[in-house]
């Protein structure tokens, strides 16, 4: 039986994401959380030496509790529904975590970025960009507004799409947004604010970004990045028809 609904697909085509609320177990949370704070720096029972600790990835994605998030879940299932059966790498969805800043100031970002392309910090090799379709971010704890919500612009994948129909892929420095965008014409974003288990899809052209944490919790997400397993043939190929690719919604 699908786990989508007609209705959940035109929103992902319509908005470039898609968010699914109660998509872990208990169990599930409770594992992954476990799993996490095996390699946090921090007491878990004393929230002030959560402040400002380490490290964003504590444990690999590869860690069974944490590939469970995806693959023992709907969420992959889901995936596949709208990209289209087996077509999709099976990847896993790692662990991002930001953590509670001593400055509490905070503003919601003005800017986001397309991820796969090279900066100095981020480990793409220069010269090359990534190619992702679909992707996930999953919430293992509680996140509240201002507590380091992932960060999105809901129907920026149709902007995108509009501007590599005449620019190369590569032509987008770093992924920055004002490449595509022109200036004074960036929308504002949203916060993608979820309970424990809530989990958010994004097309691999949605602008995003991540965000400062003010609030107690640590900003326990997991984030995943999927691509088509022909990635390498279409992977500089704007089709006249944007969903072409995704057998699902097409």
């Amino acid at each position: 039986m699908p786990h989508l609904t007609s209705a959940d697909k035109s929103s992902f085509k319509e908005n470039g994401c898609l968010i699914v609320r109660s998509a872990l177990t208990a169990a599930q949370i409770q594992a992954a959380q476990d799993a996490l704070w095996t390699g946090i720096d921090a007491d878990r029972d004393d929230p002030a030496t959560w402040i400002e600790a380490g490290p964003r990835t504590p444990v690999p994605a590869h860690h069974p509790a944490i590939h469970a998030t995806v693959h023992e879940s709907p969420l992959f299932a889901m995936m596949e529904e709208m990209a289209g059966e087996g077509q999709l790498n099976p990847g896993s969805a790692g662990p991002a975590l930001v953590y509670p800043s001593k400055d509490k100031t905070w503003s919601l970002p003005e800017r986001g970025h397309l991820d796969g392309y090279y900066t100095p910090t981020n480990g793409v090799p220069e010269g090359t960009v990534g190619y992702m379709t679909i992707n996930v971010t999953i919430y293992v704890e509680d996140i509240d507004s201002q507590g380091g919500c992932f960060t999105y612009w809901p129907g920026s994948h149709n902007v995108a799409y509009e501007y590599f129909k005449t620019h190369s892929l590569l032509s987008v420095q770093g992924g920055v947004s004002s490449d595509v965008f022109a200036e004074g014409t960036f929308p504002q974003g949203c916060e993608f604010v979820g309970q424990a288990g809530d989990a958010i899809f994004w097309h691999g052209q949605l602008f995003h970004t991540g965000s400062k944490n003010v609030n107690r919790n640590i900003r326990m997400a997991l984030i995943g990045r999927f691509s088509r397993k022909d990635t390498n043939d279409i992977r500089f190929e704007t089709c006249d028809d944007q969903w072409a690719h995704w057998e699902g919604i097409s």
